[in-house]
């Protein structure tokens, strides 16, 4: 029997991210609509980070 090693991959260092990440971010730049950070009420920002982590 043959046993394959789970090789380690260091995230930080990816060029491209996980596709889970990909999908989230692009949600996020959708969202901000090329605004300037300080242009975000902070209530915006609080719905924006809270929907990464409600179940669809």
């Amino acid at each position: 029997m043959r046993r394959t090693t789970k090789k380690e991959i260091n995230l930080n260092k990816l060029k491209t991210g996980c596709s889970p990440c990909m999908k989230e971010a692009k949600i996020m730049e959708q969202k901000i609509s090329n605004r300037k950070i300080s242009d975000i009420k902070i209530n915006e920002i609080k719905e924006i980070v809270s929907s990464m982590f409600k179940n669809n």
